[in-house]
């Protein structure tokens, strides 16, 4: 994944740099908060000499210097994190558009019989959805783990010298953070696999019934494609609940409980009804999805439907 990723990392490699920088500056920024703060309690409170002379003989003066730079310092640290948010949008929106593109291009250069086994509404929702996960990345995966690292450095840097044995205590927890972590990670990946899956039926089911609404009228199926529309959505919905909270899994609402009761009581008959469907698809010449929203996917017309449905694995 990486790997295909540098071509799009190399087009940006200045902006990359420079939201680095601002990486390093938002981390001395964040180390300069407890100071002014010190020189409150220390020098103004507790009467020890400050090391300049002069400001020691003036309390007021010196509280009214670390007040300016209590405000000085966090509003540094605030603008230099909105530039750096700026950045890093601009960066992953440059990258998404790049990406979109390339796919884009890619798609139309594929077989025919590539686009007969695809799902349209599927398509649709690899290009506009799925490209935002190049943003994603870099917003909210490689630079705050690298803002994050470059803070730990700079706080190991400054807490060791005064107490090593408070600042290993400190790091104590760290190992129980990555478990937690790695334990949540993988419940989450699943999750967000599934949170797709469901989101490119939604796309695929209203794609399908958009291009077809003159025979979906015409045959008075409009309470049945918005049954089927609302049974995708439903499990999209769950999907996304699920992602936000990944115990949620293990303690579904009763609703979620009892649907799912009736799909499989309805399972019995969901092949029967298939068949009749595509039948009458071959006789009016309209691919559609499938009619039971139990099938893993919702094939088209001459689809292999032993056969997963992949998405661009071909990309």
């Amino acid at each position: 994944m990486v790997i295909k990723l540098l071509p799009y990392l190399k087009q940006h490699r200045w902006s990359i740099v420079w939201a680095l920088f601002q990486v390093l500056l938002i981390a001395g920024f964040e180390l300069l908060k407890p100071w002014p703060l010190q020189i409150v309690i220390d020098n103004v409170l507790s009467g020890k000499p400050f090391p300049i002379a002069a400001l020691s003989a003036s309390p007021g003066i010196l509280l009214l210097l670390a007040s300016v730079g209590i405000v000085f310092v966090h509003f540094g640290a605030g603008a230099l994190t909105l530039l750096h948010n700026y950045t890093g949008i601009r960066i992953g929106q440059n990258m998404v558009n790049d990406l979109r593109g390339t796919l884009y291009a890619h798609l139309q250069r594929l077989s025919l019989a590539f686009h007969s086994r695809q799902r349209v509404g599927d398509l649709l929702y690899r290009i506009t959805a799925d490209s935002f996960a190049v943003q994603t990345m870099i917003m909210n995966g490689a630079l705050p783990i690298l803002s994050a690292l470059v803070l730990l450095a700079g706080m190991l840097v400054v807490l060791f010298p005064l107490d090593p044995a408070l600042t290993i205590l400190a790091l104590t927890v760290v190992p129980v953070l990555f478990v937690l972590i790695s334990l949540f990670n993988r419940r989450i990946i699943e999750i967000a696999g599934d949170v797709r899956t469901t989101e490119s039926r939604v796309y695929s089911l209203v794609q399908w019934a958009m291009s077809s609404i003159k025979v979906v009228q015409a045959f008075t199926k409009e309470e049945e494609e918005h049954r089927r529309f609302m049974g995708a959505s439903r499990e999209s919905h769950v999907a996304a609940v699920q992602l936000a909270d990944p115990l949620f899994r293990h303690r579904q609402p009763r609703h979620c409980r009892r649907d799912g009761a009736r799909r499989l009581c309805r399972s019995a008959g969901c092949h029967l009804r298939d068949i009749v469907d595509r039948a009458a698809d071959r006789i009016y010449l309209l691919p559609r999805p499938a009619l039971c929203t139990d099938q893993p996917d919702y094939p088209e017309l001459g689809a292999d439907r032993g056969r997963p449905s992949g998405g661009l694995q071909d990309f």
